[in-house]
């Protein structure tokens, strides 16, 4: 072989090695290995549809690096075109309120929530009459390119809804969803054991309740909670919640996500306040992000004038928009994921 074809032969394998590697690269990484490559180490969502992304961004000053939904198994479908509009607006990050049940108006009261529903009952789940649907959900999700925090069942420790009745048959349930999704290819979901603080309740109470529903380490990603401050007879400071936070830590030594946070609007302000600066500093290593719900609460609902007023929206009210715009800017100083 000459020296002029022993070079030009090289070079072809040069090149050959180069786009080898190049193919290697993310173009190659599938959606859900995307996702987890493109989010933000600790994010602030809402709770709405992701077609309003751009005014809540108009009047707060930044847009929310995540969007919460809440979604009824009854309405038995996936919701791909939110996940697409997502991918649109820049967000990369979803948090899926997932219920497994036929919803129940808040105004029937707490007993009618809590009846359980055959169809969708723990033990149902668990035995694969619902893996249809759950494997169309996993599939779904692992095509999303989003980072998806599925927050299943959750407030299990409460008596006000029907899969709160079988602890036993709730943890059965949780592993047999969690299994789908890994089945799935569906690396991009962390689960979210998402409890009620229930800061009424004795701390030894909550803790016994709490430890049946444990689906186990290596079937939760995530530790999260309700944080509704409420007002009224049930005014709640954020040190009284934090309080719960570290306890729920303790047992289960996960990281945290705040999963639905509101408060009264008598001393919104100044709540908020609190809730940044111990973000910020209590909180800063192990709390991922928080999802702020000014929807309807059912709590409010049923509580009455035993509460406070819980209606006010920071998309329309500038005394709350720097403060949860602060957040955001915190937020963004965080280390990036390991």
């Amino acid at each position: 072989m000459t020296a002029g074809r022993r070079s030009a032969v090289l070079l072809l394998v040069a090149l050959a090695a180069a786009v080898s590697l190049a193919g290697c690269g993310s173009g190659d990484r599938s959606p859900a290995e995307v996702a987890e490559a493109e989010v933000p180490s600790r994010v602030l969502g809402v709770a709405m549809d992701p077609w309003h992304v751009d005014e809540w961004a108009g009047a707060v000053g930044a847009p929310p690096t995540m969007v919460m939904e809440f979604e009824a198994w009854s309405r038995n479908r996936t919701i791909d075109t939110h996940f697409a509009e997502l991918r649109r607006q820049g967000v990369r990050t979803f948090m899926l309120t997932w219920e497994p049940w036929q919803s129940v108006s808040a105004d029937k009261g707490r007993v009618a929530q809590y009846v359980e529903q055959p169809e969708f009952s723990n033990a149902a789940i668990a035995a694969g009459k619902k893996d249809e649907y759950i494997r169309s959900w996993a599939k779904s999700v692992a095509a999303s390119g989003l980072l998806v925090y599925v927050r299943y069942a959750h407030e299990m420790n409460g008596n006000w809804y029907p899969w709160s009745r079988d602890p036993a048959g709730y943890v059965a349930a949780w592993r047999h969803i969690v299994d789908i999704f890994r089945a799935e290819g569906a690396t991009n979901a962390r689960f979210v054991f998402s409890v009620n603080p229930s800061i009424f309740e004795p701390a030894e109470d909550w803790t016994k309740n709490l430890r049946g529903y444990w689906p186990g380490d290596d079937y939760v990603d995530l530790l999260g909670s309700t944080m509704i401050n409420f007002g009224a007879r049930k005014e709640y400071s954020v040190a009284d919640f934090v309080a719960r936070f570290e306890l729920a830590r303790g047992l289960f030594n996960k990281k945290f996500i705040l999963t639905e946070v509101n408060t009264a609007a008598a001393g919104r302000v100044k709540w908020l306040s609190d809730l940044r600066t111990w973000l910020d500093t209590g909180g800063a290593d192990w709390v991922e992000g928080l999802a702020l719900s000014q929807a309807e609460s059912r709590g409010a609902a049923q509580l009455g004038d035993r509460v406070g007023d819980l209606s006010w929206n920071v998309v329309d009210d500038p005394e709350t928009q720097p403060v949860i715009r602060g957040i955001l800017q915190d937020f963004e100083k965080a280390p990036p994921r390991p």
